[in-house]
């Protein structure tokens, strides 16, 4: 059975951290010292999803968090510079926010999870395995690469980001709503180009961006920890069961990462999905859903 509000908010107050019942619209704070906060709902096994660059907990497809909190205690980190962590410390590394993930675990009194990791948020899943292994029963790496220098840069990205980048951090001339619609389009063209997102799509993820917006300083320092984030022989250590997923038509991600990605974890699995882009969640949902469950 799902907690109640009553009870989430009165736990939120010892985990230190915020928690949203998403499938109840329903919101529960608390505060604490360590700054980076979760949302947080569901019953079942844990499951951490930790998101892309410059997106919150917040920025996830409704539809599918509604349906892993069938099956699982689904927890969506914000990571430092974004959703309600936008006053965690800076600089930071891709190791800090590996330690605000082990940390946002115990306060949560969880011992192990399964870890989602989307684009960034994969770099940062890997860094937690390496330096809290036992914390992860299962790694689930999407869309996202190997540490420098065994990654194969994408020539696209600085044509795709540049201008989220340039509209996150001016005001243009346009009410919020209209700059979060903006930022929605250009975050929607990291899909593959088969995909074609609806206007209700596109007005949830606006309302999502809207929200608990992410300043252009905080993307920033989150491309610095990735930029300074190196060494892909210690992928070598990695002992956890290890799924990695990428969309052949990823425009952000070269595909051939992910192959490169799994060739260095023992015994990971590699999946590449056809007609799919560097928006797993949305454009496969059902599919990730499934390997999830696998």
């Amino acid at each position: 059975m799902r907690r109640t509000v009553a009870s989430v908010t009165a736990a939120a107050a010892g985990w230190g951290i915020r928690t949203e019942q998403i499938a109840r619209r329903a919101i529960g704070s608390g505060s604490g010292r360590h700054g980076v906060h979760a949302h947080v709902g569901g019953d079942g096994p844990p499951l951490v999803l930790l998101n892309g660059i410059g997106a919150s907990g917040l920025v996830w497809p409704r539809a599918w968090v509604d349906a892993l909190e069938r099956t699982h205690r689904v927890i969506r980190l914000d990571a430092r510079g974004t959703g309600w962590s936008r006053a965690a410390a800076v600089p930071f590394t891709i190791a800090d926010l590996a330690d605000d993930v082990a940390a946002g675990l115990d306060r949560m009194d969880l011992e192990t999870a399964t870890v989602l990791g989307l684009s960034m948020g994969g770099i940062v899943a890997q860094e937690l395995a390496l330096r809290h292994p036992g914390r992860i029963d299962r790694l689930v790496l999407v869309s996202t690469i190997p540490p420098a220098p065994a990654h194969v840069p994408t020539v696209l990205y600085p044509g795709l980001y540049g201008p989220m980048m340039r509209v996150a951090g001016s005001r243009l001339g346009v009410d919020c709503r209209t700059r979060a619609e903006m930022l929605a389009r250009f975050y929607l063209r990291t899909s593959s180009r088969s995909f074609a997102p609806d206007a209700a799509l596109v007005d949830e993820l606006t309302e999502q961006l809207l929200r608990r917006g992410t300043p252009a300083a905080s993307v920033v320092a989150q491309a610095r920890a990735i930029v300074a984030w190196r060494d892909p022989a210690r992928l070598r250590g990695i002992d956890r069961p290890t799924t990695v997923v990428a969309g052949r038509d990823d425009p952000v991600v070269t595909p051939r990462n992910s192959a490169l990605l799994a060739a260095l974890i023992p015994h990971a699995r590699h999946v590449e999905l056809a007609g799919v882009g560097h928006l797993v969640p949305w454009e496969a949902p059902t599919e990730l859903r499934r390997l999830l469950s696998q």
